[in-house]
């Protein structure tokens, strides 16, 4: 298999590398990833007709063989030269986009330039995995777990091959991966950064709105089966969804019962 490995946290960044080293046994890792953190670009693309990039390694951390590229451009555009084969690797079969520093949920998608990237594939003919870990500003990220939910990801798509290219949103809770309650696929909830921020003029600085998190409403509570609600119970979420002219549209996705943990019926009468 040919994978197109790209981020929204820039090519230093140690989620991308821990997605490389999971993905180095399932064929030939190609990566184009933004020189500079581009959270929130969404699938935004350069307005210029020219961008400069350089070929990159991690040090001791960069799989053998795998060739790395920064590019000074958002997701998107990581992801639309990278799948041109202009910098070679292709043609690809996958795009993967992260590991993220954060989780991607509900209406964030829209905002996110790590499911920006998959999205760019998937309008290009091409399947792409956008994974995220639920990982806040402080504390140890789970790398690993992250990286384990990636690759049974591939797993079970190679498992259950689609007819048409999907965008599989994967949210991975931050806990070790002996933790993990097990992996549901799940629908898009309503979370959404638009309901977390106000905007007020600063009192300090002239001609100037300051944003401040708000939660005066609280937050929205997360629909059962939704992804948030998933990853809030210690639940990997895959959400497999296409893009449609008007929507996005959330995809059934026909998954063996064997091949995805589920949890017992008493568990999730305890959930309720």
């Amino acid at each position: 298999m040919n994978v197109l490995l790209t981020n929204d946290d820039g090519i230093a960044a140690p989620g991308i590398w821990a997605a490389a080293r999971a993905l180095a046994c399932f064929g030939r890792i190609t990566v184009v990833a933004p020189t500079a953190n581009h959270s929130g670009y969404g699938a935004a693309l350069p307005p210029a007709r020219s961008v400069s990039c350089f070929p990159y390694h991690h040090g001791r951390e960069h799989p053998a063989g795998m060739a790395a590229y920064g590019l000074a451009g958002t997701p998107a555009a990581c992801a639309h030269i990278g799948l041109s084969g202009a910098l070679g690797g292709g043609p690809f079969d996958l795009l993967v986009s992260g590991i993220n520093h954060g989780a991607n949920l509900g209406r964030d998608v829209f905002y996110s330039g790590t499911v920006g990237a998959a999205l760019t594939a998937h309008l290009l003919g091409v399947p792409a995995i956008a994974v995220s870990l639920d990982v806040g500003p402080a504390g140890i990220a789970h790398w690993d777990t992250a990286a384990w939910a990636l690759a049974e990801t591939i797993r079970l798509w190679q498992e259950n091959p689609e007819p048409m290219p999907v965008v599989f949103n994967v949210n991975v809770p931050n806990l070790p991966l002996s933790a993990l309650a097990g992996t549901l696929i799940t629908t898009l909830g309503h979370t959404s950064c638009l309901t977390r921020y106000s905007f007020s003029p600063d009192p300090h600085v002239e001609n100037t709105l300051a944003a401040l998190r708000s939660e005066d409403n609280g937050p929205l509570a997360a629909e059962p089966w939704s992804d948030a609600w998933t990853v809030q119970l210690g639940y990997v979420s895959i959400t497999p969804f296409r893009a449609v002219p008007d929507l996005l549209c959330v995809v059934p996705w026909n998954v063996r019962p064997e091949a995805v943990a589920l949890p017992s019926p008493l568990a999730l009468d305890e959930m309720r």
